[in-house]
């Protein structure tokens, strides 16, 4: 079997291997991360943890790291890197999903021929609904591109982008994406709240309504736009409600334009400052 060594286990990188630990994988699963607390999680979740890399090269041999996830935040990659002296580049597969750390900054930091995928991960892989964007240099082959398709699709589904250039989309769009749904919720539930319905009423329409249009969605396999029209009746609440939402205007479409554009340039800007 393959080995992966996952740095990182807070937030999503603790998702991601709770991911891995329920799709029982065909790979073996090491984590570096130097907060203890952090460590007896992943030990608890059944993965070997090391407080750092020398620790886990002392049990295992570097030419036997086949995979390295990198689930460590942008500002402290330069300092994880920095111990990567030692590794078969040629062999080994880095992913990382730090947002704005480019592949010339990679290949920099580390060899020009690196293997390396840049991929994004969203929120909900910690409950296994996430949605991954993800991209590659030209010399990762077919069967390591299979590796990382298992390993993103154990905490959701995966999305294969052809250049880096769309992860800034990627990142507006999915991996901002569900701030955007929350926000769409909260403010449904709020006017519920302020038209006369309890707390506890408006959050209930607003998310339930959410989370069984979602399910809609995914089960029914039809195009949004035919779902849409399907609840509109001629001259009834749907339609008029909708008139003010698709208005050329001010309405959604323009909206959510301007907010993944905000979004894409703010990641852009990520990207040029590192």
């Amino acid at each position: 079997m393959k080995n992966v060594v996952l740095f990182g286990f807070g937030k999503m990188g603790s998702s991601i291997a709770k991911g891995w630990m329920l799709k029982s994988l065909n790979f073996n699963f090491f984590v570096v991360e130097k907060e203890p607390s952090l460590r007896s999680i992943s030990v608890n979740d059944g993965i070997i943890s090391y407080e750092n890399f020398e620790q886990l090269l002392e049990c295992v041999d570097e030419d036997t790291l086949d995979i390295i996830f990198l689930a460590v935040k942008p500002q402290q990659m330069s300092e994880t890197i920095k111990v990567f002296s030692r590794i078969n580049f040629l062999k080994t597969l880095f992913i990382s999903i730090a947002a704005g750390l480019s592949f010339d900054w990679f290949q920099s930091k580390l060899k020009k021929d690196i293997k390396l995928v840049r991929a994004m991960p969203n929120l909900p892989a910690s409950v296994g609904f996430g949605v991954t964007g993800y991209c590659k240099t030209s010399n990762v082959n077919e069967i390591e591109l299979l590796d990382v398709q298992d390993l993103l699709n154990a905490f959701g589904k995966s999305v294969y982008v052809e250049s880096e250039s769309f992860i800034d989309v990627v990142t507006a769009i999915s991996g901002s994406g569900p701030a955007y749904v929350f926000y769409f919720a909260e403010v449904l539930s709020k006017i519920g709240l302020n038209q006369g319905l309890s707390k506890k009423n408006a959050n209930a329409l607003a998310i339930e309504t959410i989370i069984g249009s979602a399910r809609l969605l995914e089960k029914s396999n039809i195009d949004p736009k035919i779902l849409k029209e399907n609840v509109i009746s001629p001259g009834g609440t749907t339609e008029a409600g909708l008139e003010i939402l698709a208005s050329y205007d001010y309405g959604l479409y323009d909206l959510l334009n301007k907010t993944v554009d905000a979004a894409k340039k703010r990641a852009d800007d990520l990207n040029s400052n590192h």
